[in-house]
């Protein structure tokens, strides 16, 4: 597992990216588009912009002729496609083990069975299957032990961001960057978030606040009531969310299931500390800058979240997420020297 070898061939490359207009699959997109304006790569063609992923679209993409190379971004591998077939998957709700179908099945939408049946038996006929953590291959594994041995981990792609002095970030400000879906059951993660914020500002008498990524109408939807520390902003383009993540002393990330988590690995970049649970996934992509808590109890998070803001880390002398190694490999070029 994370080891198969990509199918040696050139010539034209096609790839596919319906799907991607916000969270994770938006800003690999625009890590893509970075790199290939970097690369002036004039083999490559990216299909699927601002098109939802539909069964019209999935046939009509099979149909756009010959290539050496095809890739899927969107979990859905190409199917009769000539070429050597690459598929990213990158839900984990594809791939649910049985505890946690069993407590969220009933938040989940009907159509995700038909998506996860279609999803494997897409992924059996890629040559390679490219998931972005440890946390995620694992899950592949247990689910369709069959593609082991084209399955390989690869960390998603992300640019160095710019530099931001410590001293231009507002010492009581922290960001909540999470989308609400029905089974992430986020009002109950972020009144947690809140009641720990309201501890800790009891206790040392700091005017906290929490900047969250959803609406205040997403909120109560859910359940969420009156909150004291949070605020809520609305889903944001990736330069108002950057805007945010330059401000904001610490991150807050209480997600459970995630297949990578774009906002840890932005932390990572940004020296900047993410508190979120101790689980090997979240310790594999914030690294460095994960201050954790334990369980999900307000007292634990308060703890975590005074920590973290009297903490101060240091970047580190390589990217782990390099997109020109990432979409060198991808895309069958030589990786540059380590």
């Amino acid at each position: 597992m994370g080891t198969a070898t990509p199918v040696a061939e050139k010539g034209p490359i096609l790839i596919d990216c319906a799907g991607a207009r916000m969270g994770g699959a938006l800003r690999f997109l625009l890590e893509l588009d970075g790199h290939l304006a970097r690369s002036n790569r004039s083999n490559v063609r990216v299909i699927g912009r601002d098109r939802a992923i539909t069964a019209a679209w999935l046939a009509r993409r099979e149909r756009l002729g010959r290539f050496s190379r095809v890739i899927s971004l969107n979990n859905v591998g190409f199917a009769a496609t000539s070429g050597a077939r690459y598929v990213l998957l990158r839900n984990p709700l594809h791939f649910l083990r049985p505890a946690e179908l069993e407590r969220i099945s009933s938040r989940l939408d009907s159509r995700m069975v038909r998506q996860t049946r279609i999803v494997r038996q897409a992924a059996r006929r890629a040559d390679i299957v490219v998931v972005p953590a440890a946390s995620m291959a694992e899950r592949v594994v247990e689910a369709a032990p069959e593609l082991a041995s084209r399955l390989t981990i690869r960390l998603h792609p992300l640019s160095w961001p710019d530099p931001v002095p410590t001293q231009l970030r507002d010492p009581h400000l922290l960001l909540c960057p999470v989308l609400f879906s029905p089974w992430k059951a986020m009002a109950a993660l972020l009144r947690l978030v809140d009641e720990a914020v309201s501890t800790l500002a009891a206790e040392t008498g700091a005017d906290l606040r929490v900047v969250v990524t959803a609406t205040r109408q997403e909120a109560t939807a859910e359940g969420l009531g009156h909150t004291n520390h949070l605020q809520f902003v609305g889903r944001l383009t990736p330069r108002e969310l950057t805007q945010y993540q330059n401000r904001c002393r610490a991150l807050i990330y209480p997600t459970r299931i995630e297949s990578f988590g774009y906002p840890l690995a932005e932390a990572r970049l940004a020296s900047l500390p993410v508190v979120a649970r101790n689980i090997a996934h979240n310790r594999d992509i914030a690294g460095p800058v994960l201050v954790p808590y334990q369980q999900e109890e307000p007292t634990e998070i308060a703890a975590a979240i005074h920590r973290a803001l009297n903490s101060t880390f240091t970047p580190e002398p390589v990217n782990p997420f390099d997109p020109d190694r990432y979409f060198s490999w991808l895309l069958g070029a030589p990786e540059k020297a380590a």
